[in-house]
């Protein structure tokens, strides 16, 4: 009797002993469980949305979570099929709206072949919320620690959510194979599509990808079984009829990456995998302006850092892009195409509003060129490459500043200046078409021509610090010690972004605008993070810039006196006024037309990416032929039905007809505006058989370009004594 005691009490304190090792063990494993106030931030760790300025998304980026790209894109529980979801819940949690967060039938059952040594899974859709977030470094692991954690935090999941929120939060934190977290993801992935538009076929087959959707995608024979069973078990539980699930499995269904035919009873009759990795969406997905969006990735890494932006994501990025403009723009370089581009060129293009800076538009490269490298902003490793005669426009509108006219005369004769560079050790700067007029003539009409000698004279006149410091002000990269190339683009650097911007001071009164491709960014919660202000350097007054665009219009609409064509004919557009500048540089490496007009500051650059000299049919292209048409097409199909008119003159100009040779006032000449007080005056300036000559304030010498008309001292002399007056 005494043993049998014993033995009792033994056992009592074994089992007791038992019990209480358990629950030391138990409590141990939920002693320090996470706070579900966690699951706010991790809801937020998602792909970043990037939107144009109508709302319309135009690319994601996706997320990183341990070095791993994570595409998530965040979906509300209303925007997914109810077919779908439907055929998830059933697959996963038969009985999810029935339990408090654990299916303890469901639970049991796995825990006692856990303890047999058989892994089975028994988790609810709320079990599973808590694995695939606060238990994350525990989800690869099946153990009964990790089951004792996810009970409790499944039961205060279930107390402080409603069945709609945790679901919704499954459907975006499940993994559906690959880089695919959550349904939106796999949507997009297996059929291209938005899951609000997913069938009930498809929702099935998203079911049957769960747990092990990696192994499963690679076998659509043992998915087909597993859809039949799932469709047949939503009969019997009263998801759907007999009808519905017949339906759903006659549907030919047909994942990304597969080749499959079925027959009329939706039997599989072959099935080949021709693209294992179809299952994995880009770490970017851009729907239009790939390089557009490129320059916004770079710039919110540089704003936030590569944590913010990839590690917890979920950004919705708000930009100035304008889709119907990028649409133009992309016709227009489509178009350039078809007509015909030097041989091994690319393209790049920019549009943007001169007033604010705002980018419309960005074309990197022509369309269908893969790679990622922008040369909208990356041209010379991002210092740009010469801009040419596209720069003349700020060296005249420097010497304007100066107190030069349009009217202002300098040479165009054969010069030389003395540089070490060169052979013989001078420098012996020729035009375009290697003669020279051998005359002085206009500031105006020397740009009208685009006369490399006359720009070089005013470069000197100016000083050569002088217009270095104006170009880099300008937003223009200025070589360190730059000489009097500069006036003709040697050692400058120019993006097409970066003159688009410069180009706008010419008609937004004298500023130079930053260029802005992001206007707001909100975390996934809607606050914002950021938000864009315009910003604006003066360069010039009003008066001037306005002079400056005078010049501009000249050189698309004035007509040669001497009978020549106008070289920027090609980017008139009727109904609209508009200036410009070609530029092509050394050898034609690079074909440049930057042009603004109301509404719009636009660039063209044509170019190798290897900068070597392009040819087309058999010779050196000019931009006036090539970049005129693809400005002119951009920007009558981007602002068509917009403001069209000529911008205001400032008070204290005044407009006047000139000669453009010789400057003189003249009834038959372009119009031009001058400062009052200071226009041209009328042609006639032999009395009697003297010469009236204009000479400086202080000596007798005839006045050079550097002196504004009414600084000139009048005086008529006899025409052999002219070359007294002549003191350089």
């Amino acid at each position: 009797m005494k043993l049998g005691r014993y033995l009792k009490l033994l056992a009592l304190a074994l089992v007791v002993g038992v019990v209480l090792a358990a629950a030391i063990v138990i409590r141990g494993w939920t002693s320090n469980l996470p706070s579900l106030d966690a699951l706010e931030n991790l809801r937020l760790t998602s792909t970043t949305t990037v939107f144009a300025a109508d709302g319309t998304p135009i690319a994601q980026l996706a997320s990183e979570e341990d070095g791993m790209s994570i595409n998530r894109m965040l979906v509300k529980l209303d925007d997914v099929s109810p077919a779908a979801v439907a055929a998830i819940v059933a697959s996963e949690d038969r009985r999810f709206f029935r339990h408090y967060g654990v299916d303890w039938f469901r639970i049991g059952g796995a825990f006692w072949q856990t303890i047999r040594g058989h892994l089975q899974g028994g988790s609810s859709i709320s079990v599973q919320v808590i694995k695939n977030t606060l238990l994350r470094n525990l989800s690869g692991v099946r153990s009964i620690e990790r089951k004792f954690k996810e009970i409790p935090l499944a039961i205060e999941l279930e107390r402080r959510y409603t069945k709609e929120e945790i679901l919704e939060m499954y459907l975006n934190v499940s993994f559906w194979g690959g880089n695919l977290w959550g349904i939106r993801a796999a949507s997009e992935a297996y059929f291209g599509k938005d899951p609000s538009e997913l069938t009930l076929a498809e929702g099935a087959y998203l079911a049957a990808l769960i747990p092990g959707p990696n192994a499963r995608y690679r076998d659509l024979p043992r998915v087909r079984r597993r859809m039949k069973a799932l469709l047949e078990q939503m009969v019997s539980d009263g998801w759907i009829t007999s009808e519905m699930a017949d339906t759903a499995w006659r549907q030919p269904l047909v994942p990304k990456g597969w080749q499959a035919e079925y027959d009329a009873e939706g039997g599989l009759k072959s099935a080949k995998l021709v693209d294992p990795g179809a299952n994995t969406l880009p770490d970017l997905v851009v729907q239009v302006a790939p390089h557009f969006v490129y320059e916004v990735r770079k710039q919110l890494i540089r704003r936030f850092g590569r944590a913010k932006v990839f590690g917890q994501g979920g950004l919705r990025v708000y930009t100035t892009l304008d889709v119907e403009m990028q649409r133009a723009a992309e016709a227009a370089a489509r178009a350039a195409q078809k007509r015909g581009l030097p041989k091994g060129a690319q393209l790049a293009l920019v549009g943007l509003d001169p007033e604010t800076g705002k980018v419309y538009a960005m074309l990197g490269a022509l369309p269908g060129t893969e790679g990622e490298f922008n040369r909208a902003t990356q041209l010379g490793d991002g210092a740009g490459r010469s801009p040419g005669s596209s720069i003349k426009p700020f060296v005249y509108t420097t010497a304007l500043a100066s107190g030069w006219s349009q009217a202002s005369m300098v040479e165009d004769k054969e010069v030389s200046f003395p540089d070490p560079t060169q052979p013989g050790g001078v420098w012996k700067p020729k035009n375009y078409d290697g003669t020279f007029m051998n005359q002085a003539i206009t500031i105006r009409y020397a740009m009208d021509r685009s006369l490399n000698v006359p720009a070089i004279l005013t470069a000197d006149s100016l000083g050569v610090r002088k217009l270095a410091a104006a170009l880099g002000s300008a937003g223009f990269k200025v070589a360190k010690t730059p000489g009097l190339a500069i006036a003709i683009g040697g050692g400058v650097g120019a993006t097409p972004l970066q003159m688009a911007a410069s180009y706008a001071a010419f008609a937004n009164g004298g500023w130079r605008v930053e260029p802005r491709l992001i206007e707001r960014v909100e975390d996934a919660a809607g606050h914002v993070l950021y938000q864009a202000k315009s910003l604006r350097t003066r360069l010039w007054s009003a008066d001037v810039a306005y002079l400056g665009w005078d010049m501009l219009k000249g050189y698309v609409y004035d007509e040669d006196p001497l009978g020549r064509a106008n070289l920027a004919w090609r980017a008139r557009i009727p109904g609209r006024v508009v200036g410009g500048k070609t530029g092509t540089s050394n050898n034609a490496r690079d074909l440049w037309y930057a042009g603004v007009t109301r509404g719009m500051s636009a660039v063209v650059w044509v170019g190798r990416d290897d900068n070597q000299p392009m040819k087309m049919n058999g010779r050196e292209p000019s931009s006036s032929v090539v970049n005129p048409p693809i400005w002119k097409d951009f920007v009558e199909n981007a602002l068509r039905g917009r403001p069209a008119g000529d911008f205001a003159a400032p008070e204290g100009l005044v407009q006047t007809r000139m000669d453009l040779l010789g400057g003189e006032a003249s009834p038959s000449g372009v119009p031009a505006y001058f400062r009052a007080g200071r226009a041209p005056a009328p042609a006639g300036l032999p009395v009697g058989v003297s010469v009236m000559l204009g000479l400086e304030p202080n000596r007798n010498c005839i006045a050079g370009p550097e002196w504004a008309p009414e600084q000139l001292r009048w005086k008529a002399v006899p025409p052999d004594q002219v070359s007294r007056y002549r003191c350089r």
